[in-house]
């Protein structure tokens, strides 16, 4: 179904009307302390998450797939606010269905637009769950190698983010594989957007592959990112971070 860029405008400006009523919170300086946490490149109003849910959640149920689809584009696109980026992944998280009509490109395209820990995770953290990828599992292999690749640090990130809740819910060995041949790959980097990621998927590891993990661990203590060794050796020891 093609839409008419009336049809696609109209519904991106009622979604920022309806974003920008939300209210705020903060001084100036203190949504500044707040953007600078975010690692985002776009001011924030500080609008609860809350809020942005709601919003989100009464948009995907007004609004057919296929214009939400093209919603989501626009509103990565044209971002000029964190609050913007975090509706867009506010919309898939609320509209299942609408991530089985995404192509995979779409993810990636995605990911050109985010900055930061927080405008990357929004997209790629429990939205992906492990049926939608292991149902296209050959395309999501390619593009989470592809990304591991990437010379943009935010979709090397996402090569990590995306499996934490897979391998949190499944003990599928291919998520496993991916998850420690993506870790291999990126383990010398320094930013801590890469190192904490690092982490991140080794602790959700241990959910199903505790030994491997534990294996992994001893094998290249010295040359995983030293937040990821203490984490880690934490979490198998205590139970806690």
């Amino acid at each position: 179904m093609s839409l008419s860029k009336n049809s696609a405008t109209s519904w991106y400006n009622k979604a920022l009307q309806s974003l920008y009523k939300l209210p705020g919170k903060g001084t100036p300086s203190e949504k500044a302390w707040v953007q600078k946490y975010l690692g985002s490149n776009k001011p924030t109003q500080c609008v609860k998450t809350g809020d942005v849910v709601k919003l989100a959640s009464q948009l995907a149920k007004d609004i057919p797939s296929e214009k939400l689809i093209s919603l989501v584009d626009t509103l990565y696109s044209q971002a000029t606010t964190f609050e913007e980026v975090h509706l867009a992944g506010c919309l898939l998280n609320r509209n299942p269905k609408l991530k089985t009509k995404v192509a995979i490109q779409k993810l990636n395209t995605w990911l050109e637009f985010t900055h930061g820990w927080a405008e990357t995770d929004v997209l790629c953290q429990n939205n992906w769950d492990t049926e939608t990828i292991l149902a296209n599992w050959p395309k999501w292999a390619k593009l989470l190698t592809k990304l591991s690749h990437d010379k943009n640090i935010h979709k090397r990130r996402a090569s990590l983010v995306l499996l934490v809740y897979p391998v949190r819910k499944s003990a599928d060995q291919r998520l496993a594989d991916m998850s420690f041949a993506n870790v291999e790959k990126l383990k010398h980097e320094k930013e801590v957007l890469v190192t904490k990621a690092i982490s991140w998927i080794l602790r959700a590891l241990l959910v199903y592959h505790r030994d491997e993990v534990a294996k992994y661990l001893k094998k290249n203590h010295d040359t995983l990112p030293k937040i990821a060794v203490r984490e880690v050796t934490n979490k198998l020891t205590r139970g806690k971070k």
